[in-house]
């Protein structure tokens, strides 16, 4: 009877550290069960290349952005221009 219930108090140990994980306690467990996986590349290795490819697309667009930013103003800068300074007209 002892050991049943030594048991049953086990099981509601391993239940309770399931419910009561954090994140960085269920990433550690996935880590831990990919690296028993030699032949699989894990869940760290994904969120890596994840996390690679946002900052990768966050510096790409910025960098869209402000070619894209001085081709509308360059263009605005050369209407001006050729309007106001260079067909002024010469009076007198």
């Amino acid at each position: 009877m002892a050991s049943e219930f030594q048991s049953a108090l086990a099981r509601l140990a391993a239940d309770t550290i399931t419910v009561d994980a954090t994140s960085a306690d269920i990433a550690k467990a996935a880590k831990a069960k990919a690296a028993a996986q030699p032949s699989a590349k894990g869940f760290s290795y994904h969120t890596k290349a994840i996390s690679y490819h946002a900052k990768a697309a966050v510096v790409a667009h910025v960098f869209y952005f402000s070619v894209v930013s001085g081709v509308v103003i360059g263009a605005a800068a050369y209407h001006l221009v050729s309007k106001y300074w260079l067909n002024k007209d010469k009076c007198c």
